[in-house]
């Protein structure tokens, strides 16, 4: 499926906005998020006083010890979720008033998530600007990962030899989402074009979320532990944010560089919706309706549902192509699609990967 700009697009948009209007599902839901933020806060404070309970056990018997492993590795599913919801504040999700957004999601990323709210505003604005185009979207412009038999071309020594196995690598690469995320947050802050004041702010919050961990399991299991059980937060806090995010884009057809393809099409076509349960919808944080978020990132997390019931439709009136698939089929799709570029298998990068299997092989 080559992404080409379509015909008669020009109010596709505006027609399915209508009725989504009409439904009543661009509305706040600001009590969802406070009831939200509650429960996950009374989960991650649960799992604080059960490490201490563990703390004084640690010492007599090896299963205390996984217990506390699995103990902050849901720490940091936790510290994802409140990532989820900072990514909602940054598309004006949950408030009116775009300063009741900025400052929910600046204290939630900053000191819940341990994120600069400022680089990730920034550098997800660019994706839901040009999702999936070359030289555009910063999602496909990650340093160990080749989207394009260009981007494999250039990869030299160690580089080339990940490149060549990036599918199969794929999973063990979400690992360190979370350090890389946190590297860039920190390199943001050097930015000169946001207030000294915010950036300091962002700093400061940001280094009380890592450090206070380290000093609590410090005082539970001692410094050695703590190194240990901080590395694992992170490692969970990474691969659960990459986890939830890498399905909706990847592997999806890629706009050419100088394309130019109208709203509508290039939100369908480039992002892929996840099937599921309540479960997937609250595992997710609601990224599992990829296509309704992009057409409405203003939306509330629990009016996805609905307006996919209409985007369905609509779609299937104009003929136009949404790929859904559950979980873990798109993370298949993910791995072969980055495998055929490493290999060079896929000589097209514009080619949908899910339209290619169907096609008669000579």
């Amino acid at each position: 499926m080559t992404v080409l700009v379509g015909r008669q697009t020009v109010s596709q948009f505006t027609e399915i906005l209508h009725r989504v209007k009409l439904a009543g599902l661009l509305t706040k839901q600001p009590k969802f998020y406070v009831v939200r933020l509650a429960v996950i806060s009374a989960i991650a404070s649960g799992l604080w006083v059960a490490g201490g309970f563990l703390g004084q056990l640690m010492n007599k018997h090896w299963a205390w010890i996984f217990g506390a492993f699995v103990i902050v590795g849901l720490l940091g599913v936790m510290a994802a979720q409140y990532g989820f919801i900072a990514h909602e504040a940054a598309h004006r999700q949950i408030f009116r008033s775009n300063k009741a957004n900025d400052w929910a999601g600046l204290i939630l990323a900053n000191l819940f998530a341990g994120l600069s709210y400022g680089f990730w505003l920034r550098k997800h604005n660019k994706h839901h600007q040009k999702p999936n185009q070359i030289g555009e979207d910063p999602d496909i412009a990650i340093r160990v990962l080749a989207f394009t038999p260009e981007a494999r071309n250039e990869k030299k020594g160690v580089e080339r030899w990940f490149t060549n196995r990036q599918g199969y690598l794929f999973p063990l690469l979400l690992l360190f989402t979370g350090f890389d995320l946190l590297l860039d947050s920190l390199a943001s802050l050097k930015r000169k074009d946001r207030k000294i004041g915010t950036r300091t702010l962002e700093f400061a919050l940001m280094i009380v979320r890592q450090a206070a961990p380290y000093v609590i399991l410090t005082l539970m299991f001692g410094w050695a532990w703590a190194i240990a059980l901080w590395v694992f937060m992170m490692l969970m806090f990474g691969f659960f944010m990459g986890a939830a995010f890498a399905p909706n884009h990847k592997g999806m057809p890629l706009v050419p560089k100088d394309s130019k393809i109208d709203f509508f099409q290039r939100q369908v076509l480039t992002s892929r919706n996840i099937r599921g349960s309540w479960f997937t919808d609250n595992l997710m944080g609601g990224l599992n309706y990829q296509v309704e978020h992009h057409l409405f990132p203003s939306m509330a997390r629990p009016n996805l549902a609905k307006a996919h019931k209409i985007v369905i439709e609509y779609c299937r009136e104009n003929a136009i192509p949404l790929v859904e698939m559950n979980l873990l089929s798109s993370y298949m799709v993910v791995m072969r699609y980055l495998n055929d570029v490493g290999l060079s298998k896929n000589s097209d990068p514009f080619v949908c990967p899910m339209v290619a299997q169907l096609r008669p092989r000579n």
